[in-house]
């Protein structure tokens, strides 16, 4: 196999590609071992689910979501 003449911008465009990749990967690598690391903070409360928030009313849902205006 012969030798194959590249223009040297090829090569620096080589090693600025691997640079690049190298840098998200390692940035993605960071941000997986924040999320691992992250401590757990127990003044975060859990949000109530849906079922929770609506609560409980006498009225049906259909008259406690319309909104009345005076005439």
């Amino acid at each position: 196999m012969t030798h194959v003449f590249k223009h040297p911008k090829y090569y620096e465009e080589l090693r600025r590609r691997a640079r690049e990749e190298k840098e998200a990967s390692s940035a993605k690598q960071q941000a997986a071992s924040d999320e691992r690391q992250a401590p757990k903070d127990s003044s975060f409360k859990r949000q109530a689910s849906s079922d929770e928030q609506q609560g409980s009313s006498d009225k049906p849902l259909a008259a406690r979501d319309k909104i009345s205006f005076p005439s």
